[in-house]
Protein backbone atom coordinates (compact mmCIF):
# COMPACT_ATOMS: atom_id res chain seq x y z
CA UNK A 1 0.00 0.00 0.00
CA UNK A 2 1.48 3.65 -0.97
CA UNK A 3 1.01 5.93 2.03
CA UNK A 4 0.85 9.38 0.96
CA UNK A 5 0.93 11.62 4.60
CA UNK A 6 2.30 15.08 5.29
CA UNK A 7 2.97 17.53 8.23
CA UNK A 8 2.38 15.94 11.71
CA UNK A 9 0.72 12.84 10.22
CA UNK A 10 3.71 11.75 8.24
CA UNK A 11 5.28 11.64 11.27
CA UNK A 12 3.53 8.32 12.72
CA UNK A 13 5.53 6.78 9.97
CA UNK A 14 8.91 7.32 12.10
CA UNK A 15 8.36 5.04 15.38
CA UNK A 16 6.96 2.36 13.13
CA UNK A 17 9.69 2.00 11.36
CA UNK A 18 12.16 2.31 14.22
CA UNK A 19 10.24 -0.42 15.93
CA UNK A 20 10.40 -2.67 12.56
CA UNK A 21 14.03 -2.03 11.90
CA UNK A 22 15.05 -2.97 15.64
CA UNK A 23 13.25 -6.23 15.46
CA UNK A 24 15.01 -7.23 12.40
CA UNK A 25 18.29 -6.31 13.11
CA UNK A 26 17.40 -8.26 17.11
CA UNK A 27 17.85 -6.30 20.27
CA UNK A 28 16.99 -6.38 24.01
CA UNK A 29 14.09 -3.92 24.08
CA UNK A 30 11.03 -4.49 21.99
CA UNK A 31 9.75 -7.25 19.55
CA UNK A 32 7.47 -5.78 17.21
CA UNK A 33 6.81 -8.69 14.22
CA UNK A 34 3.70 -6.79 13.14
CA UNK A 35 5.88 -3.50 12.41
CA UNK A 36 7.71 -5.52 10.57
CA UNK A 37 4.96 -6.90 8.43
CA UNK A 38 3.48 -3.46 7.95
CA UNK A 39 6.50 -1.85 6.97
CA UNK A 40 7.14 -4.72 4.26
CA UNK A 41 3.81 -4.22 2.90
CA UNK A 42 3.82 -0.53 2.48
CA UNK A 43 5.29 1.71 -0.61
CA UNK A 44 7.06 4.39 1.33
CA UNK A 45 10.72 5.33 1.18
CA UNK A 46 11.44 4.23 4.69
CA UNK A 47 15.47 4.88 3.63
CA UNK A 48 15.17 8.80 5.08
CA UNK A 49 14.67 8.36 8.55
CA UNK A 50 17.38 5.30 8.19
CA UNK A 51 19.57 8.40 6.54
CA UNK A 52 18.16 10.95 8.63
CA UNK A 53 17.17 10.28 11.89
CA UNK A 54 19.92 10.11 14.52
CA UNK A 55 20.78 6.56 16.15
CA UNK A 56 19.69 8.09 19.74
CA UNK A 57 16.47 9.18 18.60
CA UNK A 58 16.01 5.83 16.42
CA UNK A 59 16.58 3.89 19.73
CA UNK A 60 14.39 6.51 21.85
CA UNK A 61 11.30 5.49 19.91
CA UNK A 62 11.78 2.07 20.63
CA UNK A 63 12.33 2.19 24.24
CA UNK A 64 9.73 4.92 24.77
CA UNK A 65 7.46 2.31 23.34
CA UNK A 66 8.67 -0.27 25.56
CA UNK A 67 7.68 2.07 28.42
CA UNK A 68 4.36 2.78 27.69
CA UNK A 69 4.00 -1.81 27.14
CA UNK A 70 5.30 -1.54 30.42
CA UNK A 71 2.22 0.90 31.65
CA UNK A 72 -0.49 -1.01 29.96
CA UNK A 73 1.13 -4.44 31.27
CA UNK A 74 1.17 -3.39 34.77
CA UNK A 75 -2.40 -2.22 34.59
CA UNK A 76 -3.54 -5.39 33.00
CA UNK A 77 -2.50 -6.75 35.51
CA UNK A 78 -5.07 -5.51 38.15
CA UNK A 79 -7.60 -4.41 35.00
CA UNK A 80 -8.02 -7.60 33.07
CA UNK A 81 -10.59 -6.40 31.38
CA UNK A 82 -9.77 -2.80 31.30
CA UNK A 83 -10.90 -0.53 28.02
CA UNK A 84 -7.19 1.29 26.38
CA UNK A 85 -7.85 4.21 24.11
CA UNK A 86 -5.03 4.96 21.97
CA UNK A 87 -5.08 8.91 21.45
CA UNK A 88 -3.46 9.62 17.41
CA UNK A 89 -3.03 5.69 17.06
CA UNK A 90 -1.23 6.17 14.04
CA UNK A 91 0.08 2.76 12.50
CA UNK A 92 0.88 2.25 16.74
CA UNK A 93 0.95 -2.11 16.87
CA UNK A 94 0.82 -1.99 21.23
CA UNK A 95 -2.67 -3.71 20.76
CA UNK A 96 -1.00 -6.89 19.61
CA UNK A 97 1.74 -6.58 21.95
CA UNK A 98 -0.53 -6.28 25.10
CA UNK A 99 -3.12 -8.32 24.09
CA UNK A 100 -4.25 -10.50 27.37
CA UNK A 101 -7.24 -11.53 25.44
CA UNK A 102 -9.87 -10.02 27.73
CA UNK A 103 -9.43 -6.32 27.30
CA UNK A 104 -11.28 -3.68 25.14
CA UNK A 105 -9.44 -1.37 22.50
CA UNK A 106 -9.59 1.81 20.99
CA UNK A 107 -7.81 3.53 18.28
CA UNK A 108 -8.31 7.28 17.37
CA UNK A 109 -6.71 9.27 14.86
CA UNK A 110 -7.90 11.60 11.71
CA UNK A 111 -9.66 9.83 9.38
CA UNK A 112 -7.28 9.67 6.69
CA UNK A 113 -4.72 8.13 8.72
CA UNK A 114 -7.48 5.62 9.87
CA UNK A 115 -8.13 5.02 6.72
CA UNK A 116 -4.96 3.36 6.23
CA UNK A 117 -4.93 1.74 9.32
CA UNK A 118 -8.28 0.23 8.46
CA UNK A 119 -6.47 -1.48 4.99
CA UNK A 120 -3.39 -2.80 7.22
CA UNK A 121 -4.61 -3.92 9.87
CA UNK A 122 -8.07 -4.49 9.84
CA UNK A 123 -10.60 -3.86 13.17
CA UNK A 124 -11.39 -7.05 15.48
CA UNK A 125 -13.87 -8.02 17.92
CA UNK A 126 -12.17 -6.50 20.53
CA UNK A 127 -9.67 -3.76 18.81
CA UNK A 128 -12.10 -0.69 17.33
CA UNK A 129 -11.05 2.23 15.31
CA UNK A 130 -12.28 6.17 15.51
CA UNK A 131 -12.03 8.35 12.71
CA UNK A 132 -11.71 11.49 14.55
CA UNK A 133 -9.70 14.44 15.50
CA UNK A 134 -8.85 13.33 19.79
CA UNK A 135 -9.09 17.23 20.48
CA UNK A 136 -12.63 17.54 18.92
CA UNK A 137 -14.19 15.11 21.76
CA UNK A 138 -16.73 13.92 19.94
CA UNK A 139 -15.59 10.72 19.79
CA UNK A 140 -16.39 10.39 23.92
CA UNK A 141 -20.06 8.94 22.79
CA UNK A 142 -18.11 6.20 21.11
CA UNK A 143 -16.26 5.00 23.91
CA UNK A 144 -18.41 1.58 25.36
CA UNK A 145 -18.81 1.40 29.44
CA UNK A 146 -16.15 0.46 31.04
CA UNK A 147 -16.54 -2.05 34.42
CA UNK A 148 -12.67 -3.06 35.19
CA UNK A 149 -10.21 0.55 34.53
CA UNK A 150 -9.93 2.98 31.52
CA UNK A 151 -6.65 3.79 30.44
CA UNK A 152 -5.65 6.09 27.84
CA UNK A 153 -2.18 6.36 25.84
CA UNK A 154 -0.47 8.70 23.48
CA UNK A 155 2.64 7.47 22.76
CA UNK A 156 4.97 10.74 20.25
CA UNK A 157 1.43 12.95 19.82
CA UNK A 158 1.16 15.87 22.20
CA UNK A 159 4.53 17.38 22.04
CA UNK A 160 3.49 18.48 18.66
CA UNK A 161 0.23 20.52 19.94
CA UNK A 162 0.70 23.80 21.90
CA UNK A 163 0.37 23.96 25.42
CA UNK A 164 -2.79 25.33 25.78
CA UNK A 165 -4.70 22.58 23.69
CA UNK A 166 -3.02 20.01 25.71
CA UNK A 167 -4.02 21.61 28.88
CA UNK A 168 -7.58 22.22 27.85
CA UNK A 169 -7.77 18.06 26.00
CA UNK A 170 -6.58 16.54 29.72
CA UNK A 171 -8.88 18.74 31.56
CA UNK A 172 -11.48 17.55 29.47
CA UNK A 173 -10.57 14.14 30.20
CA UNK A 174 -10.94 14.67 33.22
CA UNK A 175 -14.22 16.57 32.97
CA UNK A 176 -15.71 13.35 31.22
CA UNK A 177 -13.93 9.98 32.20
CA UNK A 178 -13.12 10.40 36.13
CA UNK A 179 -11.42 7.50 37.75
CA UNK A 180 -9.42 6.96 34.72
CA UNK A 181 -5.57 6.91 33.90
CA UNK A 182 -3.43 8.39 30.72
CA UNK A 183 0.30 7.63 30.40
CA UNK A 184 2.10 10.25 27.27
CA UNK A 185 5.45 11.31 27.25
CA UNK A 186 7.01 14.75 27.29
CA UNK A 187 9.99 16.72 25.84
CA UNK A 188 12.12 18.77 27.82
CA UNK A 189 11.23 22.33 26.46
CA UNK A 190 14.65 23.57 25.23
CA UNK A 191 14.80 20.11 23.14
CA UNK A 192 11.87 21.28 21.12
CA UNK A 193 13.28 24.38 19.41
CA UNK A 194 17.32 23.15 19.47
CA UNK A 195 18.79 22.89 16.12
CA UNK A 196 19.33 19.34 16.45
CA UNK A 197 15.89 18.31 16.47
CA UNK A 198 14.78 21.33 13.41
CA UNK A 199 17.83 19.84 11.41
CA UNK A 200 16.42 16.49 11.75
CA UNK A 201 13.03 17.28 10.97
CA UNK A 202 14.62 19.31 7.68
CA UNK A 203 16.14 16.25 6.59
CA UNK A 204 12.89 13.54 7.42
CA UNK A 205 11.44 16.18 5.07
CA UNK A 206 8.95 16.86 8.02
CA UNK A 207 9.82 20.18 8.52
CA UNK A 208 6.09 21.27 8.54
CA UNK A 209 5.61 19.07 11.77
CA UNK A 210 7.67 21.14 14.61
CA UNK A 211 7.39 19.66 18.09
CA UNK A 212 5.33 22.87 20.12
CA UNK A 213 4.68 21.60 23.87
CA UNK A 214 7.96 21.06 26.40
CA UNK A 215 7.56 19.93 29.34
CA UNK A 216 10.35 17.87 32.14
CA UNK A 217 8.41 18.69 35.43
CA UNK A 218 5.31 16.62 35.61
CA UNK A 219 3.99 18.42 38.37
CA UNK A 220 3.79 21.45 36.74
CA UNK A 221 1.09 19.88 34.76
CA UNK A 222 -0.59 18.26 38.06
CA UNK A 223 -1.40 21.53 38.89
CA UNK A 224 -3.28 22.63 36.01
CA UNK A 225 -6.36 20.74 37.54
CA UNK A 226 -6.68 19.53 41.01
CA UNK A 227 -8.33 16.21 39.64
CA UNK A 228 -5.11 15.73 37.74
CA UNK A 229 -2.48 13.59 39.85
CA UNK A 230 1.11 11.57 39.38
CA UNK A 231 1.01 8.29 39.80
CA UNK A 232 4.81 7.80 38.52
CA UNK A 233 7.22 9.99 36.32
CA UNK A 234 10.78 9.37 34.57
CA UNK A 235 13.02 9.81 32.64
CA UNK A 236 12.66 7.52 29.58
CA UNK A 237 16.22 5.36 29.62
CA UNK A 238 15.78 5.15 33.30
CA UNK A 239 14.66 1.70 33.47
CA UNK A 240 15.71 -0.52 30.55
CA UNK A 241 19.08 -2.84 31.26
CA UNK A 242 21.88 -0.67 29.36
CA UNK A 243 24.74 -2.58 30.01
CA UNK A 244 25.57 -5.40 27.41
CA UNK A 245 22.88 -4.43 25.32
CA UNK A 246 24.02 -1.13 24.10
CA UNK A 247 27.92 0.00 23.61
CA UNK A 248 29.57 2.89 25.91
CA UNK A 249 28.56 5.72 23.86
CA UNK A 250 25.09 5.03 23.74
CA UNK A 251 24.93 4.56 27.53
CA UNK A 252 26.41 7.92 28.07
CA UNK A 253 23.93 9.56 25.53
CA UNK A 254 21.16 7.94 27.43
CA UNK A 255 22.53 8.81 31.45
CA UNK A 256 23.31 12.37 30.19
CA UNK A 257 19.42 12.62 28.25
CA UNK A 258 17.67 11.25 31.98
CA UNK A 259 19.77 13.67 33.60
CA UNK A 260 18.90 16.30 31.53
CA UNK A 261 14.95 14.80 31.83
CA UNK A 262 15.29 15.11 27.88
CA UNK A 263 12.43 13.08 27.65
CA UNK A 264 10.26 11.63 29.92
CA UNK A 265 7.17 8.97 30.77
CA UNK A 266 3.87 10.60 32.82
CA UNK A 267 1.92 8.27 34.32
CA UNK A 268 -1.49 10.24 35.41
CA UNK A 269 -4.26 9.78 37.39
CA UNK A 270 -8.08 11.64 37.35
CA UNK A 271 -10.23 11.60 39.90
CA UNK A 272 -13.47 10.52 40.80
CA UNK A 273 -16.44 12.76 41.21
CA UNK A 274 -16.77 14.42 44.08
CA UNK A 275 -12.89 14.53 44.70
Amino acid sequence: MAIRLEGVQETLLIPLWCRAKFTKIGNAVLVDSKAVDIVGRTQYDFSKIDQHLPYFLQIMNVVRTKMFDKTIGEYLVSHPHATIVNLGAGLDTTFFRVDNGSLSWYDIDLPDVMEIRREIMPESERSHYIAESIFDMKWISRIGATTDGLLFMSNGVLEYFDESIVKRFLTRLADHFPDSEIVFNTIRKNIISSFFTRRAMKKLGMASAPTKWGNSDASKIERWDNRISIIETYPVFSKIDKEGNFDRHMIEMMVRSDRWRAVNIVHMKFAKQGH
